[in-house]
């Protein structure tokens, strides 16, 4: 049987840390607002569920016995960071930006858990600790997982996204909002060289 109390402390503390998603959500509540960042925040969750359903089905071990699979993923990973650096550097809340920049779409979150290194732990952790062993139904007791994991974790992004939001009101010079997204963009591109390293 799952240990829901242990997996939601567990899922909490994992997914409250900072990481490159919530440091993407929190630059996308500054730029975009709460509402708007929705997408986001649910396109993440899922992709999070999906690779806790993996990882209970034992999928994960595809990297473990191809490491050439693990190598393509951190280099597509590290591109893809760097992608979303210039995107967030870009963004902005002037008015003559606003028509150009938006935040990620339900789709572009649901990839990004399969380059997060973070989340590759997380979902790892979560499979091998409380995926109830030896039982039958190992089929629903992932699927009860995974919805559990995923639950918490988009509880813990409206956290990040909300404090980004009430950011907002202190980044309204526009100078201001420049160097946050900045430093968001600088944090994003050393998580990339971190992951190739």
């Amino acid at each position: 049987m799952i240990d829901y109390v242990a997996l939601a402390l567990y899922s909490t503390l994992m997914g409250s840390t900072p990481g490159p998603n919530n440091v993407m959500l929190t630059a996308s509540g500054v730029n975009f607002g709460f509402a708007r960042t929705i997408p986001h925040m649910l396109g993440i969750a899922c992709g999070h569920t999906v690779l806790v359903m993996m990882a209970c089905l034992s999928l994960g071990e595809i990297f473990v016995r191809y490491p050439l699979a693990q190598r393509s993923l951190k280099i597509a990973g590290f591109c893809y960071l760097l992608y979303l650096s210039w995107r967030i550097l870009m963004s902005s809340s002037n008015s003559e930006n606003k028509g150009r920049s938006r935040p990620l779409n339900f789709y572009e979150a649901m990839l990004f858990p399969l380059i997060n290194p973070k989340a590759w732990v997380f979902v790892t952790t979560t499979a091998v600790l409380f995926l109830p062993k030896g039982e039958t139904g190992v089929l629903m007791n992932a699927f009860l997982l995974s919805f559990a994991s995923g639950t918490i974790v988009i509880l813990c992004e409206a956290l990040w996204v909300g404090f980004g939001h009430a950011l907002r009101k202190f980044l309204r010079n526009p100078v201001s909002l420049q160097i946050f997204n900045a430093v968001i963009a600088a944090a994003l591109v050393g998580t990339a060289i971190y992951l190739v390293i």
